[in-house]
């Protein structure tokens, strides 16, 4: 007859098991369950223990367990006539021996191989723990090596934003530069542009007057000239036409 499985044979522990056996049971199946990628087993245990670890529920399943145990027990046959031999009480005795010495035997047997279970979970889960530790310091490694990279790049943009800037002041100082030299040719181009402009006006003024001058010296020969032109007329006349003085 095939043995109905238990919360406890699901936690692999015995029935009268401590609390903190349960518990590491639990830790120990838990992780077991999870590296072997097997959720439903997981689930399970997470049932069975949720169910044990609490008093109350643990001693309801226990009495449902005494309960089914007393309904599938068989009953003597009353017409079934006693074995001869031994007198009852002694065999009941060898019988309560028997099963004392056997469940003795297999709880000491159970709690080695949990024992040994536990110190096999401790392993996992330092090495696990080793694990994280070595994979969190690589993170923090690559953490830091992403801040070195962006501080280098923020140090680069720095010094090319400086760079930058100082382009721009020296192309700014070259413009004002330039524009300063331009003004100042310009403003000496005018001041060129107004001497030639005077002195062409002081040209035109002086040919002006000297034309002046000149028209006049003119005019004064020209009323000598008539002057002695006519005096001499005059004296013509007086030495031809001697009657017409």
């Amino acid at each position: 007859m095939n043995k109905t499985r238990t919360l406890y044979d699901v936690l692999q522990v015995t029935p009268n098991a401590a609390p903190q056996i349960m518990r590491a049971a639990f830790e120990h199946l838990s992780a077991h369950h999870e590296l072997a990628g097997d959720p439903a087993a997981a689930r399970l245990v997470r049932d069975a223990y949720a169910t044990l670890s609490r008093p109350e529920a643990r001693a309801a399943y226990d009495r449902k367990l005494a309960e089914l145990a007393a309904e599938t027990t068989p009953v003597p046959s009353a017409a079934t006539p006693a074995a001869p031999g031994l007198p009852l009480w002694a065999r009941v005795a060898a019988l309560v021996l028997a099963v004392g010495v056997g469940y003795g035997v297999a709880t000491m047997w159970h709690q080695r191989e949990l024992a040994r279970m536990i110190l096999d979970h401790q392993a996992q889960l330092v090495e696990r723990q080793a694990q994280i530790q070595a994979l969190r310091m690589e993170r923090l490694a690559e953490r830091d090596d992403q801040r070195a990279e962006r501080s280098a790049a923020r140090q680069a943009t720095y010094q090319e934003q400086a760079e930058a800037r100082r382009r721009e002041r020296e192309l700014n100082a070259t413009l004002n530069r330039l524009d300063r030299q331009a003004d100042s040719q310009r403003r000496e181009q005018a001041r060129e542009e107004q001497a030639r402009e005077r002195e062409a006006r002081r040209r035109l003024e002086q040919e002006r007057r000297e034309r002046a001058a000149a028209d006049a010296r003119n005019a004064a020969l020209a009323q000598q000239r008539l002057a002695a032109e006519k005096q001499e007329l005059n004296q013509l006349y007086k030495d031809n036409y001697p009657r017409y003085r």
